[in-house]
């Protein structure tokens, strides 16, 4: 079904004057009594005919430090009302008392906004101006959100704190390091000991119930942490753009991080590229749970990764020893090796490799760029129909086993077809009878019959058809050996319930493809199971051409 798509050309217009804002923003500006910290945007909505897309559209505008992925910063979702034109303005914050937060734009980084259209990808971003950032201006004349007149030391006689004199402070007063020193909601660091101190801000930021260091840090000794029954224990995250960790740990001769609980240790990674748990060592991940030893969730990346130079990557034992999710099309357990096995699964007594697709799903899907798909050393049961382009078998060489194989094709059949045959001779009077299994006729129908002669010129015929479970022979002679053939067509109630077609129509998302589009002068992509699954096969593709580069890429989320 044909879609349009949204284009959608946008402009800022930055106004520094005053603007004509809606009932809702003349609240928002009434409750700041300073500068809106809302910003004017303007754009046009057009359909992929170029043709202006008018009334009540849902739009979600998102500020970004890059101009392609990463994290958004802020995130807001109006209904604009576009003219008969296109043309649409909102008032990016205006749906929060609060508006766009200055801290966005606190860092000096350039920053980009997106917009994307109800049911819609993102368009390309926009690079925000210059005016936007000065937001972050509206305390740029106070110190923590203070004056400086409410920072000024009082006189020791009550008079002003300007004397023109220089007297240093009294004892047990606290000053500014610095102009920049004393911000609000950060801990004060004591430059000397007692009397008069100076005071500059540590990397300890306190705001409501949350604490934040900026940096690295290094803590010694035993930490307890408890947590809410909403919440947890210890929270770690990182929003940096170069990627870092949440939480690390290490120890040079235990344990670097130890999480016991319902859940012990939960790691969320964000983005592409991102990592909720990664470990290495001697052993990467070791989860042991009563229900799940380790659990691994991602949107869009890896569930779960472990990397380890000389032993297990991820080890996990428990009801289900580990366990990987992943939505939005990523992997939920994914294993990479350059000179092993990428998965290994073994088990005693039950399946040492569970799949199953649900609902129209492939269990299992494999494949290999020259070698094999699968190999089976041992039996293997398949309920089910098997779809083959050939077959045979394939065994040592009889007469030359060390050197050869010996190879025979399989027998086909437009019919689900058994064949049965035999040697009888019959008697003196020209008759033989040959028995069948007493389930013979319960399994086939529509029989067929051949029979050669053997040792002598002679008539033979079916004297009798298949008849509870027997049939007879008649010859013109007696003592006649005769080789005898008969064929059926099965008729069992899962034959009944499975015809095999003979011709079928290719469904809607396989035409114009091919099983084997090499043999139809057709590119690689024109395989049938780039039309069913084109995510997994560019996967292929890329482990194909590059195989380093991808397992390089695997390998390298570390904390």
């Amino acid at each position: 079904m044909f879609r349009p798509r949204l284009y959608v050309g946008v402009w800022l217009v930055m106004i520094c004057s005053v603007v004509s804002l809606s009932a809702q923003q003349a609240a928002l500006a009434a409750a700041n009594a300073v500068v809106p910290p809302v910003v004017k945007f303007s754009g046009v909505l057009t359909d992929a005919t170029n043709k202006p897309m008018t009334g009540k559209v849902g739009v979600t505008f998102s500020l970004y430090k890059e101009s392609q992925g990463g994290a958004a910063l802020w995130v807001e979702t109006q209904n604009v009302t576009a003219d008969k034109t296109g043309h649409f303005s909102a008032m990016l914050g205006s749906t929060t008392s609060q508006g766009i937060p200055s801290t966005v734009f606190a860092s000096g980084e350039a920053h980009w906004l997106g917009v994307q259209a109800q049911g819609e990808a993102e368009q390309p971003r926009t690079l925000l101006m210059s005016v936007p950032y000065a937001l972050k201006a509206l305390d740029a004349e106070t110190i923590g959100g203070k004056p400086l007149s409410a920072l000024q030391l009082a006189a020791p006689d009550g008079g002003s704190g300007f004397s023109g004199q220089n007297k240093p402070p009294l004892a047990n007063t606290i000053s500014c390091a610095s102009g920049s020193a004393c911000k609000k909601n950060f801990v004060p660091l004591f430059n000397s000991n007692g009397g008069a101190a100076t005071v500059r801000d540590s990397i300890i930021e306190e705001s409501g119930s949350i604490v934040s260091v900026a940096g690295s840090v290094r803590l010694t000794g035993p930490i307890s942490t408890s947590a809410s029954s909403s919440g947890a224990a210890v929270v770690g995250s990182d929003n940096t753009s170069g990627g870092s960790a949440g939480v690390v740990g290490t120890s040079t001769n235990g344990t670097g991080v130890s999480a016991t609980g319902i859940t012990g240790l939960l790691g969320t990674g964000e983005g592409i590229d991102g990592v909720g748990v990664s470990a290495s060592g001697n052993t990467g991940v070791y989860g042991n749970g009563y229900a799940v030893g380790v659990y691994g969730a991602s949107e869009v990346s890896t569930g779960v990764i472990g990397t380890s130079t000389s032993y297990i990557g991820v080890y996990g034992a428990g009801a289900t020893g580990v366990t990987g999710v992943s939505s939005s099309g990523g992997n939920g357990v994914s294993g990479v090796s350059t000179g092993g096995p990428g998965v290994y699964a073994q088990s005693d007594t039950a399946w040492a490799l569970d799949a199953y697709g649900t609902s129209s799903a492939t269990g299992v899907l494999a494949g290999s760029a020259a070698g094999w798909a699968a190999w089976f050393n041992g039996n293997v049961d398949v309920d089910g129909n098997l779809s083959k382009a050939g077959g045979s078998f394939k065994i040592d060489h009889p007469l030359d086993p060390s050197n050869k194989y010996l190879y025979h094709s399989f027998v086909e059949s437009p019919d689900m077809k058994n064949i049965y045959d035999g040697n009888v001779t019959t008697n003196a009077s020209g008759e033989a009878i040959v028995t069948l299994p007493k389930w013979f006729e319960a399994l086939n129908r529509d029989f067929r019959y051949q029979l050669t002669v053997i040792g002598q010129f002679a008539q033979a015929m079916v004297a009798s058809e298949i008849s509870n479970h027997h049939f007879s022979i008649k010859t013109d002679k007696p003592n006649v050996k005769v080789s005898w053939q008969v064929t059926g067509i099965r008729q069992d109630a899962w034959a009944n319930a499975h015809r095999i077609p003979v011709e079928q129509e290719k469904p809607t998302l396989e035409r114009g493809f091919y099983l084997h589009p090499e043999l139809f002068g057709a590119p690689e992509e024109k395989g049938v199971l780039w039309a069913r699954d084109p995510k997994v096969m560019k996967q292929w593709k890329e482990a194909r051409t590059n195989p380093a580069a991808s397992s390089q890429k695997m390998a390298s989320h570390k904390p």
